[in-house]
């Protein structure tokens, strides 16, 4: 018989053995994005779809911008002309530096439960704090946080003395949820960034020994990076960091991580990056959109209920994500007492409300397989052997599904816990479903579609239920050597841009239904170098001429209505964007062209 003693050092021995194993059947990333964009992003980020971003620190006390992003606070006030400088000197005066706004973040009125239990109704899988934005204070007893001015700048030394990210990291994680954290590559005023000789050692000595401090104290399951754009990933050593993360780090096994490495956003990392793009991303990648409920991230005092989305325009925004095979992550800005504003609770709980009935076509589901279709009623995501149509237009009496070519055996709403049958035909080229008058919910209402067998779809652009057609981009075939679709700002648009090759063009299919006369507008973005540029849509032997005017910059878009093309025929036509012959051209961004029918 083997002895207490001896068998427990068995164990110990077997799980030393089976770690080592595992330690050695893990791959090793190099240092280098060949190797890095090979890991494959954990499962939980796909299956996870919402999520809650808080944004808190020192720029939550004055909580005004004029428009935009109120954390730029402390940016904005060095410049004397600006609204945000002149707002400081009226209100605080000249002698009030950025850094006085910290011992007024006091928190004196937080509690980490709250907020925890709120995000758990809300219907949130995750949670990602600010532990640092570009002004650098952290949210945690950060040694190693300074700026020019102050020392220990952070919110155990100063301000609330406590460790807001450990407090509420916990308080998420009692209740099931994943704990992510922000971090800000660089700082506005550390010495070392200061100095332009010196930001390599700013990288080195500062940046990674504290994200490593960071990642290893709190051991966070999603990093959002930001503040990347002044350097090259080379610059950032952003390939070595990545590697130790993959390889080293004790997140190593389940971390996911955006794009915001250093100028390759879209290009590089776990997951892309899409800010305030209104759920446009194709599903090709691993993508999350983030946003706030208001125009900011942070709590800005100067927005009112009018620049708020309401809960039908953040459910309606997620079920488009969702559909478009991404996540999204919605920001809070709660107050320097450690209030999140009620209006931004409200909106939580009726997302919460809508996830509890219909989190079944959000929660681990995929893209729509008709991707790159739309459709007028609103999108579809997936599971096997199901399908969630979800209806935007609670006005929407009947959907005629076109493309789909798997027999159905089944649709209900999926707010009907008892599944009630809707009534189905046969459609010949997909299935026609027939909606009850009174729809469950004015947002987003969805309806189950069991199926045999995986999607088996046709993903040509159809003629949508009003007669119109909406050509994106994203369907568009580029038959040429430069012009390809490319990301466009911050936001990461789409469209077809570096189009400098003139003999280029982008063609794409659609099936009309209901042929007729259509008026035809594009929408493009253009800056005033490339306008001018001439251009012609053709379909068939019909054609429509355009020139480009400056729409402001690249990724600022413009339709223009470029006249009529009658389409006499019913089934598939090819419309053709192309520069025109005779010059000249400079290039265009094109995101879409839309043929809308003209009443007769």
């Amino acid at each position: 018989m083997v002895s207490g003693c001896l068998r427990n050092r068995l164990m110990v021995c077997a799980a030393l053995a089976l770690a080592a194993a595992a330690a050695q059947a893990a791959p090793k990333y190099e240092a280098n994005w060949t190797s890095l964009d090979k890991r494959p992003i954990p499962a939980w980020f796909n299956e996870a779809k919402f999520g809650v971003f808080v944004c808190w620190g020192p720029y939550s006390v004055p909580a005004w911008v004029d428009q935009g992003y109120p954390e730029w606070y402390g940016w904005h006030m060095q410049y004397p002309d600006s609204p945000v400088a002149k707002f400081h000197l009226k209100n605080y005066g000249a002698q009030f530096k950025y850094e006085d706004f910290a011992p007024l973040l006091k928190a004196e009125l937080w509690d980490p439960d709250f907020w925890a239990d709120l995000f758990v109704k809300s219907g949130a899988r995750y949670v990602v704090t600010t532990a640092k934005f570009h002004d650098g204070y952290c949210l945690w007893p950060c040694a190693g946080a300074e700026n020019v001015r102050t020392k220990q700048w952070n919110s155990m030394v100063v301000g609330p003395h406590r460790d807001l990210l450990g407090e509420l990291t916990a308080a998420g994680r009692k209740r099931g949820l994943k704990m992510g954290v922000y971090f800000s590559l660089y700082e506005w005023w550390h010495p070392l960034w200061l100095d332009p000789a010196k930001r390599e050692r700013f990288v080195l000595e500062h940046m990674h020994p504290q994200f490593k401090e960071l990642v290893t104290r709190y051991q966070p399951p999603i990093i959002i990076l930001d503040g990347e754009w002044d350097m090259d990933y080379r610059k950032w050593h952003s390939e070595e960091l990545a590697a130790w993360l993959y390889n080293e780090s004790p997140v190593r096994d389940y971390v996911a991580v955006n794009d915001r490495w250093g100028q390759c956003r879209s290009q590089h990392g776990g997951y892309y990056s899409s800010e305030y793009g209104g759920g446009e991303y194709p599903p090709w990648h691993a993508w999350q959109e983030d946003r706030g409920i208001g125009h900011s991230y942070g709590f800005n005092r100067n927005e009112s209920i009018y620049d708020y989305a309401s809960a039908t325009d953040l459910i309606r925004l997620l079920s488009k994500i969702c559909g478009n095979g991404g996540n999204l992550i919605l920001s809070m800005g709660p107050t320097p007492d450690g209030r999140l504003p009620v209006i931004m609770q409200e909106r939580l709980l009726e997302i919460g409300r809508w996830l509890a009935l219909n989190g079944e076509a959000i929660y681990g589901s995929r893209a729509n397989p008709f991707w790159p279709r739309r459709f007028a009623w609103g999108t579809c995501t997936q599971k096997p052997g199901r399908l969630f149509l979800h209806v935007h237009d609670a006005r929407q009496r009947a959907i005629d599904l076109r493309g789909l070519h798997n027999a159905v055996s089944k649709a209900y709403l999926l707010a009907d816990r008892a599944q009630h049958p809707l009534p189905t035909s046969p459609l010949a080229d997909g299935v026609h479903i027939d909606l009850p008058r009174t729809l469950p919910d004015p947002a987003v209402s969805v309806v189950a579609l069991e199926i045999q067998g995986p999607p088996s779809v046709d993903k040509t652009t159809q003629q949508d239920d009003d007669g119109g057609v909406f050509l994106h981009c994203f369907a568009m075939k580029v038959r040429g050597t430069k012009a390809k679709v490319v990301f466009e700002g911050a936001s990461r648009v789409l469209h077809v841009g570096e189009w400098s090759n003139p003999a280029d063009k982008v063609c794409v299919d659609f099936v009309l239904r209901d042929p007729g006369p259509f008026e035809v507008l594009a929408t493009y973005s253009s800056d005033q170098a490339a306008a001018g540029s001439r251009f012609a849509i053709s379909i068939g032997d019909q054609r429509l001429a355009g020139v480009t005017e400056n729409t402001g910059e690249w990724g600022k878009y413009k339709t223009v209505s470029l006249g009529r093309i009658t389409l006499a025929n019913k089934g598939r036509h090819t419309l053709c964007v192309s520069p025109a012959a005779d010059g000249p051209w400079k290039g265009m961004g094109l995101q879409s062209v839309t043929l809308r029918p003209v009443k007769k």
